[in-house]
């Protein structure tokens, strides 16, 4: 297709067809917005991704997702391998979904063409070009107009490149092996989704249960290039898995803080990776892309499309429900990440505690701020760093 002059009668474009996007696109075509979502690739595409995704995303999803969940972890470890320390917790319902993200990611698709938005892919956006009402996106495909974009392309956002944001997010390496490996050894890691510290300077290492192969990841708070490979066959040695199959890599990069701009200019909104929602703490991003898409559409729709309006309903609500976790998740991340002696000790005093608090929030039980705004926790922390 070479003219997309017909998509002039839409009220907003996505860019980006993830959980951000969709998320957005399903919430302005429940209200009857004339609503487009433009991708890049073909679809289903492959999506570099740890494919966890914890209960407290799962219940911010309009539609259920089951059918496309390889693997339910009722149960998560936690291990500190440089301290021989290691704790487990368990819930009711499952901590963690395994997922694979081209599966999730194109049910979303299907749900959002379900409830009448218009999906386009190999549609890819080279320009951005601000109107005084609205925004033209110069594509591969031809030129679009429309009043509002809603930015969900990812940590590499090229909307926000051209829109004119300049680089203030810290972005972090991780790489993600899907390892192929013999049924006893895929036994072995079924029951729980596994976290360890200790492989990588300032990050960690896990393995998710799939329902064929096992996901491994590896995360580094530490910005530049890292032997990620080497530190990948030690970290194979030390969980026992020296038969393999076959083994796929993945790198990606994870915007581990939050833009200090701002998050919309000239009726752009930026969501999920793009803005910087990430948490602090596990690097976990899908919460936070649905909860900021369904935002950046309810304040287009609470501001009734004027650009005033739309940007104090846009950032009342981030301010609101996302970003003061991000800031009080990342005082939390700097103690674990830039302080391991400090980990260690609060492990070795508080672990089972810290895993559960953690766990809570993970399963959208708790906050960030419900635990880290009460003082008698800091008060405790403290007293024995003090004394030790």
């Amino acid at each position: 297709m070479s003219d997309l002059s017909f998509y002039n009668s839409y009220d907003v474009v996505v860019v980006g067809s993830g959980p951000a996007g969709l998320s957005a696109a399903l919430t302005l075509a429940n209200q009857g917005v004339r609503v487009v979502v433009i991708e890049k690739a073909s679809l289903p595409r492959y999506k570099t991704c740890g494919g966890g995704l914890v209960r407290r995303a799962i219940r911010l999803l309009p539609v259920d997702i089951q059918g496309v969940v390889e693997r339910d972890c009722y149960s998560v470890e936690l291990n500190l391998l440089d301290t021989g320390l290691g704790f487990a917790t368990k819930r009711q319902s499952p901590i963690v979904s395994m997922i694979m993200r081209e599966k999730f990611d194109f049910y979303l698709v299907s749900s959002a063409i379900k409830a009448g938005v218009v999906i386009r892919s190999r549609c890819e956006v080279v320009d951005v070009v601000s109107k005084v009402k609205g925004v033209e996106l110069i594509t591969r495909e031809g030129s679009l107009k429309t009043r509002f974009v809603i930015a969900a392309d990812g940590a590499k956002s090229l909307v926000a490149q051209k829109t004119g944001w300049k680089e203030t997010r810290q972005l972090i390496p991780a790489s993600v092996y899907e390892v192929f490996v013999d049924d006893d050894v895929l036994n072995r890691f079924i029951h729980a989704g596994r976290f360890d510290f200790g492989i990588v300077s300032r990050g960690y290492t896990w393995v998710f249960p799939k329902k064929n192969h096992l996901s491994i990841g590896l995360l580094s708070m530490r910005r530049g290039a890292l032997k990620l490979d080497k530190m990948l066959k030690q970290y194979l040695r030390l969980i026992c898995i020296d038969k393999i199959k076959r083994i796929e890599r993945h790198n990606f990069v994870v915007p581990i803080s939050p833009r200090k701009d701002c998050f919309m200019q000239s009726c752009v909104l930026l969501v999920g990776d793009a803005a910087g929602f990430v948490d602090p703490v596990t690097g976990e991003g899908i919460t936070f892309a649905i909860q900021s898409g369904q935002i950046a559409a309810r304040a287009l729709l609470d501001g009734y499309f004027d650009e005033d309006r739309v940007k104090q309903a846009f950032y009342l609500e981030l301010e609101k429900r996302i970003l003061p976790e991000l800031r009080l998740g990342s005082y939390l991340a700097r103690l674990i990440y830039d302080y391991p002696r400090i980990r260690s000790l609060l492990f070795r005093l508080y672990g089972q505690n810290l895993t559960e608090a953690v766990t809570d929030i993970m399963m959208g039980e708790k906050t960030y701020r419900s635990i880290l705004h009460n003082p008698l926790n800091y008060l405790k922390i403290v007293s024995h760093l003090a004394t030790s």
